[in-house]
């Protein structure tokens, strides 16, 4: 089953005549992400890479083109995105925060 979000676009949801049966693939790994980060590719502007990230070290000291400190994350996962997945999954999260989210977190965010 779908319904059409406020963009028009159809999310796919799971309801009690209709449930979503999914199946891992192989190789499948499921993380704990603590936050995450973004960046477009240097080769390709229409692709955004999205990682996620299960802790931080700040005030790393480097010596590298003159900067003092960095910051360094355990990455757990990355996903290459085009930009029209990633307006697709910024739908189906506003979708499901809309429907879901504690509301304390919906506060916070208006």
């Amino acid at each position: 089953m779908s319904e059409e979000n406020h963009s028009g676009t159809d999310i796919h949801v799971a309801d009690e005549d209709s449930p979503v049966l999914t199946s891992y693939e192989p190789n499948f790994q499921r993380v704990f992400a603590r936050g995450t980060l973004l960046r477009m590719d240097d080769d390709d502007q229409n692709i955004v890479q999205m990682a996620f990230w299960s802790s931080k070290d700040t005030d790393i000291e480097i010596e590298d083109e003159g900067m003092a400190n960095a910051v360094g994350y355990r990455l757990e996962s990355e996903i290459m995105m085009d930009w029209e997945s990633i307006v697709n999954l910024r739908n189906l999260l506003d979708n499901y925060i809309e429907d879901h989210a504690p509301e304390e977190h919906v506060a916070n965010i208006e």
